[in-house]
């Protein structure tokens, strides 16, 4: 190794070595580099990596090889012979792609090992080439020790380098694998050229075909820096292209298989080219039998091995089929063996493949029907609604009208379901409902039962020929017209009213039967509740004369044809307080009509808002001439309150009247309170901020009179003239006064009572401490004229009775 040293100290410029060794480096990093490519390639590409790795290698150890001969200094002149140097460089070339090829074959520290052993051959062979193609005066002789040496060392360095370059998946490895290489090709040339000795000799070697040093040294470095950076480029581009090609692959794959829909692509020859994880969840296939180039046979096959074939595949597969051939947009919608719903749609490309997008549907459908189900059944009792009960009537119409048969229409009414609401809560009457309906969907015996509204339910039942249908039907349904049914420990007794029509004796037209039926169920709930009626003849004129009274109160209302009359209200003494604003309706061809007869119609109709802001303005008007103050009561109907803004009306009445607020006592019915509590004290807060008074009115004939004292500061409470009627014959009625007397005495209310036609009743109620009287023996109603010697008087009480006492 002495000589090997002496040889790069005296005879070697270190200037132009250090050049050949960062020439070499280069050369060995960018070949390393390219290798690395090689080794991650595709298969069709990975030769064309190979190739250029060993190339840009063959040529670097070329150049290194006449980069440090231009640092030889062997006391004369170098020249080259041109074809020698030429077959050194192919010999480097294709030895060192040799290499890189058996270093990849399956990709093991053996192969590794062997390919760098070929590649530190293939580095003696261009050296020992390269001195062969020296021509100088002088006779090389070569020492055999340094020679082997040197291809030893080439071979082990360079066994070591690719077994480094193979394992490069960092920078630190990959500089490392790129050292060794050049330390390699290094090692082997100096100590190849410390096994030369020279000999001078005589003679001019022939010049021509022969290179100076200057000449080859220029052409080694400019080929040498085209090829390595040319290598490198593509490297880095490819590594770049790589790179974006690999995230996008990441992120097609991200997406892919993060698609709630199964994805299936199929080339224009029918091959599978692309498929995600959804595909094969959805399927249940295992993923080793998904293969590219598939046909859509065969993954229909594989899904036929996992039994996840449609129930009807030879429909969805001729479908398909067809809209292949056609290269059209289809879409279809299959059920699989487990009962999910799958919705299928076929998308052709322009690269004359297709796709199949597969959604798994089922949850959707099932919110639909869910949806549809609740939009046209009721939630309560899960009867179909009115939507649903108007939809099938028409259908069981349209095919009794083609002569196919008679049905009926079944009213059922449940008596007093309100109360049950008021005393139980709401909670228990949603379960009385639920009972009843078991029990009516039991009785009907598969006929249709809805519950269109409220406490109502229908059935429409087809009879058929059979004459007895209906009685079998009517005794059914008489097991539910009174039972006691028990629901959270409680007995709760439920009785049912029933009214039917049948077609076609009964109407000849839906609505028709409808309103007959609801006749004969008003005529059952009027005469005996908890009974069947039929729709009779009779009724029919009922509901006409009922309409044209409705279609008479409309009239009345645009023409004014109410008159007010006036009760008056006497103290316990029987000074007058105030008059009770009554109304009556004079008709153009009926005379006088009794509000017992209007008030509920107009209820029902929606009419008895105008009327009562008539009432109240005429009232208050009429109040506001009158010399004496007296106050007025005014009777407000519940359907007021949920239709109209009654302390707004009440304003603007006072306002257009100029009548005191204190002069107007508003008089209500526990109805006000029943369907909305909170809101109903709302408006009644409201309307006493104006100065207004309230008074409970029927006070004992409901159920929840007491609990309405305590949620709201009435001013007075009213008895009920029922109890006052009986009082001198019934001793409970006697008893319900005495109390409601005591509790407005212990509430600091005043109580009136109403109904009072006889002097005992008068002294039993003045005795018992009752505050104010009205009835027949104070005074009857009348028109307001009658009374014009109380109104007349300013600041003067009249007695309208003589004193018990």
């Amino acid at each position: 190794m002495l000589r090997v040293w002496n040889c790069i100290e005296s005879q070697h410029d270190w200037r132009v070595v250090l050049l050949a060794a960062a020439v070499c480096f280069l050369t060995s990093f960018g070949a390393v580099r390219l290798f690395t490519r090689a080794r991650t390639a595709s298969f069709d590409t990975r030769l064309g990596w190979l190739v250029t790795a060993g190339v840009v290698t063959g040529f670097g150890t070329w150049a290194t090889h006449f980069i440090a001969m231009l640092a030889y200094r062997p006391g004369f002149e170098l020249r080259y012979d041109l074809v020698i140097t030429a077959c050194s460089l192919i010999a480097s070339a294709v030895m060192t792609t040799a290499g890189f090829a058996i270093a990849l074959y399956r990709q093991s520290r053996q192969n590794a090992m062997l390919g760098g052993a070929v590649i530190g051959i293939g580095i003696a062979c261009m050296h020992y080439m390269g001195m062969a193609s020296l021509r100088i005066p002088a006779i090389i002789e070569w020492m055999p020790d340094l020679v082997a040496a040197s291809i030893v060392s080439g071979m082990v360095l360079g066994a070591l380098a690719m077994l480094v370059a193979q394992a490069a998946d960092t920078p630190v490895k990959l500089l490392g694998a790129a050292l060794l290489l050049a330390v390699a090709i290094c090692v082997h040339h100096f100590v190849a050229m410390g096994a030369i000795n020279l000999t001078s000799r005589t003679g001019a070697a022939a010049t021509d075909s022969l290179l100076s040093p200057i000449e080859l040294s220029l052409a080694v470095a400019a080929f040498t820096v085209t090829v390595v950076i040319a290598g490198m480029v593509i490297a880095i581009s490819d590594r770049r292209s790589r790179r974006s090609m690999r995230q996008r692959n990441m992120q097609l794959d991200a997406a892919l298989n993060n698609m709630g829909q199964g994805l299936c692509m199929y080339d224009s020859d029918g091959g599978l080219e692309l498929w995600n994880d959804s595909y094969l969840r959805m399927y249940r296939i295992p993923p080793e039998m998904m293969v590219p180039g598939a046909t859509m046979a065969e993954v229909v096959k594989s899904r036929s091995q996992v039994g996840m074939l449609f129930t009807d595949q030879d429909r969805y597969d001729a479908q398909l089929k067809a809209a292949i051939a056609e290269r059209r947009p289809a879409s279809q919608t299959a059920e699989l063996p487990d009962g999910r719903t799958i919705h299928v749609r076929y998308r052709p490309m322009e690269s004359g493949g297709w796709v199949v997008i597969h959604a798994d549907i089922t949850d959707r459908k099932s919110n639909e029907a869910r949806i549809v189900h609740l939009a046209r059944h009721d939630p309560v009792t899960d009867l179909p609604n009115r939507v649903a009960f108007n939809e099938y009537l028409q259908r069981v119409f349209a095919e009794a009208s083609a002569g196919r048969g008679c049905f009926a229409v079944v009213r059922i009414d449940i008596d007093h379901f309100r109360e049950i609401n008021e005393i139980f809560g709401q909670a228990m009457g949603d379960a009385v409902l639920a009972d009843v309906a078991k029990r009516l969907t039991v009785a009907s015996n598969g006929a249709f039962l809805a519950r269109p509204s409220g406490d109502i339910f229908s059935i429409v039942a087809q009879l058929g020929a059979d004459p007895h249908a209906v009685d079998d039907l009517c005794a059914r349904l008489s097991a539910v017209l009174d039972v006691t049914t028990q629901i959270d420990r409680r007995d709760i007794r439920v009785r049912c009213s029933i009214g039917i029509s049948l077609y076609p004796q009964d109407g000849d037209d839906i609505e028709s039967l409808i309103a007959h039926a609801d006749l004969a169920l008003d005529r059952a709930k009027a005469e005996e509740r908890g009974t069947i009626r039929f729709f009779e003849a009779e009724m029919d004129q009922q509901i006409r004369e009922k309409r044209l009274m409705q279609r008479d109160l409309v009239v009345a209302i645009e023409n004014e044809q109410f008159e007010l009359y006036f009760q008056p209200q006497a103290s316990a003494a029987g000074d007058i307080l105030a008059f009770e604003v009554l109304l009556r309706w004079r008709h153009p061809e009926r005379g006088l009509v009794s509000p017992a007869v209007f008030i509920p119609l107009a209820e029902e109709t929606g009419l008895i808002g105008a009327i009562d802001t008539w009432v109240l303005r005429e009232a208050s008007r009429e109040a506001a001439t009158w010399p004496n103050p007296l106050s007025i009561a005014v009777n407000l109907s519940p359907v007021d309150f949920q239709t109209c803004d009654v302390p707004a009306m009440l304003a603007s009445v006072l306002q257009q009247t100029g009548l005191a607020p204190e002069r107007i006592e508003i008089e209500i019915t526990e109805g006000v309170l029943i369907d909305d509590f909170e809101g109903a004290i709302a408006i009644l807060r409201n309307i006493k901020a104006l100065g207004v008074r309230v008074a409970i009115d029927d006070f004992g004939t409901g159920y929840s009179s007491l609990s309405y004292l305590q949620a709201f500061p009435f001013d007075k409470i009213k008895i009920d003239q029922t109890f006052v009627m009986n009082l001198e014959t019934n001793p409970q009625s006697a008893a319900i006064i005495r109390a409601i007397i005591g509790l407005g005495r212990s509430l600091k209310l005043p109580v009136i009572a109403e109904g009072v036609e006889t002097p005992a009743q008068q002294a039993f109620l003045v005795a018992e401490g009752c505050a104010e009287l009205q009835g027949y023996l104070i005074g009857r109603p009348h028109p307001i004229s009658h009374f014009g010697h109380l109104i007349d008087k300013p600041g003067t009480a009249t007695r309208a009775i003589v004193s018990a006492n």
